[in-house]
C-alpha cells in the first residue's frame, strides 16, 4: 500500500476544509432562509441545519488545523 507524502495529506485536508466551508455556508444559508419563513412547523429543521451547520464549521477549523500542522512540519 502506497504512502502518502505530508505534502498530499496536505492538500487532501486544504480540499476537504473547503468542500466542508462550502457546504456549512450552504447549510447556514438554507437556515438563515427558514427563519426567514415564519413558519412554526419547519423550527425542528432549523434546528438540525444550525446544529449541522456548526459541527461542519468545528470540522473545518480541525482540518484547517490539521494542515497547517503538516505544512510546518514539511519545511
Amino acid at each position: 500500500m502506497p504512502t502518502l507524502s505530508l505534502k498530499d495529506m496536505q492538500l487532501d485536508l486544504e480540499d476537504s476544509a473547503a468542500y466542508f466551508d462550502s457546504l456549512s455556508q450552504f447549510l447556514e444559508g438554507h437556515a438563515i432562509y427558514l427563519k426567514a419563513q415564519r413558519v412554526v412547523c419547519r423550527q425542528e429543521d432549523l434546528m438540525l441545519l444550525e446544529s449541522h451547520a456548526g459541527n461542519l464549521a468545528n470540522s473545518v477549523k480541525y482540518i484547517k488545523s490539521a494542515a497547517l500542522r503538516i505544512a510546518n512540519r514539511s519545511r
